[in-house]
């Protein structure tokens, strides 16, 4: 496989307000830390992509919902669509 065609992708969810309910559970000095937070909160998810040869794909933000609001991605520093 040539490396222009080999991509990686990773995506990783994160919530989209924060409503002071969330809590770091773990031991100090520990490497695993956990969140815990209200089940009810809505998350967003980024999706990015790389390929082997070091070329990048434009970076992916899914929202829930039918309708994606203009503020939501208006002048974001990564240029997400």
């Amino acid at each position: 496989v040539k490396p222009e065609n080999l991509y990686g992708m990773d995506e990783s969810g994160f919530p989209t307000a924060y409503d002071g309910k969330e809590r770091v559970v773990g031991a100090r000095g520990t490497k695993t830390q956990h969140k815990q937070g209200g089940a009810d909160r809505e998350n967003t998810t980024a999706v990015v992509t790389i390929c082997a040869d070091g070329t990048t794909v434009q970076p992916l933000l899914i929202f829930k919902g039918k309708n994606v609001k203009d503020s939501w991605v208006k002048g974001n520093t990564i240029d997400a669509q």
